[in-house]
């Protein structure tokens, strides 16, 4: 296909979006779309790039049966068919988002648009058997593009879907530096937290046997106990299996919210299990952007993305023994802990930002399209 002068794209994207007359406060870009503004990363592309978003709302009970069992979304795809002709283009946000126009693009041929896919969780969490596997690879072979933001998953690619490995590309994951920006909220002293963000994949178990840990280990050497001990804050986890002493839990919170408890917060902790795709690093990077010091689970989504020691402290997945030494390092020395947020919000100013992630897959959108 020769590239025209102007680039029609369809994005379909696997959650909702706010359909909005002007920005709206609260929203990240990629939460709404507005007349007149280009959508979330597309605003650092060419002007001559347009971009229709639709995103995977249906009926009740329709959204509920995709969601919660078959797991990808079938009405958003039959919607746009009658018209997928008119793009060059079209870019699905994850295999729940792509697979029903893969299959369908298996049976009744590709049309004149291309068709890519971010593969964030490894097409189906990156089984290696099963139907699941035989039913992705089918769908796979009609891909003219997979953009992946965890490096090993070429590994994935090489084992199960070999076709795609002349058609994929490693495109490091970016973050908002403009929205996500410190406001010198100060740390919080009187009732200081740990933090814990996350509303689905978080390995509690590891984080909360660590902070338990923490505790004693702290009881043991001073006499005033758990005074001024800081608490164990958890966004996004409503509730636990019971009580845990020095634990609260929070549910959804506004995102505006949530950038300021990150910023009071004495450090932030991102305890994930080690999966083969892509999770996690929209918070890691936002919550270093927030100049604030992490420790993080050494996972193949998040180790291309930090320096242990430097902009990031890294322990072993489900090693709660060396998440409390971490965890203990960082109560014992404020300084480094402020040393460690500074770098981490410059590593991701320079090198993680979404204006490089834009270009980088403008640029492999190019070469799949012309």
């Amino acid at each position: 296909m020769k590239m025209r002068c102007s680039v029609k794209i369809l994005m379909l994207v696997n959650w909702k979006v706010a359909y909005e007359n002007q920005i709206p406060e609260g929203k990240q870009p990629p939460d709404y779309v507005v007349p007149g503004h280009k959508y979330w990363f597309f605003r650092y592309l060419p002007d001559d790039i347009s971009v229709d978003v639709v995103d995977i709302r249906s009926f009740p009970w329709l959204e509920h049966f995709e969601k919660e069992k078959i797991r990808f979304y079938i009405w958003q795809t039959l919607k746009v068919l009658p018209k997928l002709n008119q793009y060059d283009l079209v870019l699905s946000h994850g295999m729940q988002s792509g697979i029903v126009l893969c299959l369908w693009r298996r049976l009744f041929g590709h049309g004149k648009y291309k068709h890519i896919v971010f593969d964030i969780g490894g097409f189906n969490s990156a089984k290696e058997e099963g139907k699941a596997l035989k039913l992705m690879q089918f769908a796979s072979k009609s891909l003219d593009g997979v953009i992946y933001h965890t490096k090993s998953q070429i590994t994935y690619y090489e084992k199960c879907h070999q076709w795609l490995l002349s058609k994929s590309r490693y495109i490091a994951f970016g973050t908002d530096a403009e929205y996500f920006q410190p406001t010198g909220t100060p740390i919080e002293k009187e009732n200081p937290y740990i933090l814990c963000v996350g509303y689905n994949k978080r390995d509690w178990d590891t984080l909360l046997q660590a902070y338990e840990k923490l505790r004693n280990l702290q009881k043991g050497r001073n006499q005033d106990g758990l005074a001024d001990f800081p608490k164990l804050k958890l966004i996004g986890k409503e509730k636990l299996d019971r009580k845990y002493d020095g634990v609260e839990t929070v549910g959804f919170i506004p995102v505006t919210q949530l950038m300021k408890e990150i910023e009071k917060a004495t450090f932030c902790v991102l305890p994930l299990q080690s999966f083969n795709y892509s999770f996690g690093q929209m918070t890691l990077l936002q919550q270093m952007l927030l100049k604030k010091a992490v420790i993080a689970a050494n996972v193949p989504s998040l180790r291309d993305y930090v320096t242990d020691g430097q902009d990031c402290l890294l322990y072993e997945p489900e090693n709660a023994e060396e998440l409390a030494e971490q965890m203990d390092r960082l109560i014992k020395d404020p300084e480094f802990s402020r040393q460690l947020g500074e770098n981490a919000m410059q590593s991701v100013r320079e090198k993680w930002n979404e204006k490089r992630m834009a270009q980088d897959i403008w640029e492999f959108c190019r070469e799949i399209v012309r």
